[in-house]
């Protein structure tokens, strides 16, 4: 089975490409951020890591990790950030691990992991390669303040605060090239894949 890692900029169109390479190659995506809210599920064992390490103050009224709260936290100190990871990381690669496993034995010749944190985190360990998904910048604002209603400040700071393209491709094995144009998605992946 071909395991390829899939890594980008917030807005860059990760999503997208692999809706393509699911829709082309019936691959089982694994989205590590979806994963990482798997790990914050009230009553589980890393939620309770969590409200132990960082108090209540992360909570909402319903006593459920507030991923806002929680982001104010991380974002005020490197070490919070770093005592998050310590505690979500270990989850999620056991999960991505389970679902490679199980990719495997239904015969699946492709699975796809994708994590903004690719290599910060050791998802890259997994992957036979790692592809960046780009798209330029301009792009990338106006995907943001249409599909998340951030504003124009917001999305450019998000952008500013991540790896640059050229961070990424010096790790990178591929680059697929998102501007929005879906056939150019299809083509780029063909030439990949095939």
């Amino acid at each position: 089975m071909r395991i390829i890692g899939f890594t980008g900029g917030i807005g860059s169109g990760k999503s997208t490409v692999l809706k393509a390479l699911k829709d082309m190659y019936d691959a089982d995506i694994i989205m590590a951020d979806e994963l990482g809210h798997l790990a914050m599920e009230k009553g589980s064992k890393t939620y309770n890591c969590m409200v132990e390490s960082f108090g209540e103050r992360i909570l909402n009224s319903e006593g459920e990790i507030d991923r806002g709260s929680l982001a104010k936290v991380l974002f005020s100190d490197e070490k919070m950030l770093e005592k998050q990871n310590s505690i979500v990381h270990p989850f999620v690669k056991e999960k991505i691990r389970e679902m490679l496993c199980e990719s495997r034995k239904n015969g699946k010749s492709i699975a796809a992991v994708e994590s903004a944190i690719m290599f910060e985190s050791g998802c890259d360990k997994f992957c036979q390669e790692v592809w960046l998904v780009s798209a330029p910048s301009h792009i990338r604002i106006e995907r943001l303040i249409r599909d998340r209603g951030y504003s124009y400040e917001k999305a450019e700071e998000f952008i500013k605060r991540q790896k640059s393209d050229d961070e990424y491709m010096k790790l990178c094995n591929k680059v697929i090239i998102n501007d929005g144009d879906i056939e150019n998605i299809y083509k780029q992946l063909r030439k990949y894949i095939e």
